[in-house]
Protein backbone atom coordinates (compact mmCIF):
# COMPACT_ATOMS: atom_id res chain seq x y z
CA UNK A 1 0.00 0.00 0.00
CA UNK A 2 1.22 3.60 -1.02
CA UNK A 3 -1.68 5.36 1.30
CA UNK A 4 -3.90 4.91 4.03
CA UNK A 5 -7.32 7.31 4.18
CA UNK A 6 -8.25 7.72 7.76
CA UNK A 7 -11.40 6.54 9.25
CA UNK A 8 -12.93 10.46 8.85
CA UNK A 9 -12.27 10.31 5.24
CA UNK A 10 -10.39 13.67 5.17
CA UNK A 11 -7.47 12.44 5.49
CA UNK A 12 -4.99 10.33 3.84
CA UNK A 13 -1.59 9.07 5.23
CA UNK A 14 1.88 8.68 3.16
CA UNK A 15 2.81 4.69 3.69
CA UNK A 16 5.25 4.65 1.12
CA UNK A 17 8.54 6.52 -0.17
CA UNK A 18 6.77 6.97 -3.32
CA UNK A 19 3.54 8.49 -2.03
CA UNK A 20 6.06 11.20 -0.18
CA UNK A 21 7.87 11.41 -3.02
CA UNK A 22 4.56 12.25 -5.67
CA UNK A 23 3.11 14.82 -2.65
CA UNK A 24 5.96 16.87 -2.94
CA UNK A 25 4.92 19.43 -5.66
CA UNK A 26 1.25 18.92 -4.25
CA UNK A 27 3.02 21.03 -0.41
CA UNK A 28 1.45 18.48 2.03
CA UNK A 29 0.26 19.85 5.38
CA UNK A 30 3.48 17.56 6.73
CA UNK A 31 5.74 14.99 4.84
CA UNK A 32 3.11 12.27 5.54
CA UNK A 33 -0.25 13.29 5.38
CA UNK A 34 -2.60 15.09 3.51
CA UNK A 35 -6.24 16.69 4.25
CA UNK A 36 -9.28 17.58 2.59
CA UNK A 37 -11.95 19.62 3.94
CA UNK A 38 -13.91 17.32 2.48
CA UNK A 39 -14.48 13.91 1.45
CA UNK A 40 -14.98 14.54 -2.54
CA UNK A 41 -12.06 15.89 -2.79
CA UNK A 42 -10.57 13.10 -0.74
CA UNK A 43 -11.68 10.90 -3.50
CA UNK A 44 -10.82 12.83 -6.06
CA UNK A 45 -7.38 12.54 -4.86
CA UNK A 46 -7.44 8.94 -4.42
CA UNK A 47 -9.10 8.68 -8.60
CA UNK A 48 -5.83 10.67 -9.60
CA UNK A 49 -3.70 8.30 -7.37
CA UNK A 50 -5.10 5.42 -9.04
CA UNK A 51 -4.81 6.36 -12.11
CA UNK A 52 -0.99 6.63 -11.64
CA UNK A 53 -0.38 3.23 -9.58
CA UNK A 54 -1.24 3.97 -6.40
CA UNK A 55 -2.68 1.86 -4.02
CA UNK A 56 -4.99 3.11 -1.61
CA UNK A 57 -5.92 0.89 1.87
CA UNK A 58 -9.07 2.18 3.91
CA UNK A 59 -11.24 3.34 0.79
CA UNK A 60 -14.42 1.91 2.26
CA UNK A 61 -14.22 4.48 4.63
CA UNK A 62 -15.15 7.28 1.72
CA UNK A 63 -18.24 5.61 0.90
CA UNK A 64 -19.16 5.67 4.49
CA UNK A 65 -17.98 8.94 5.22
CA UNK A 66 -20.39 10.70 2.86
Amino acid sequence: MDYRIESNGTVVVFLSERATHRASGQIPRSEHDWHSKRNSKTSQFVRAGEEEGFAFDGKEFLAQAS
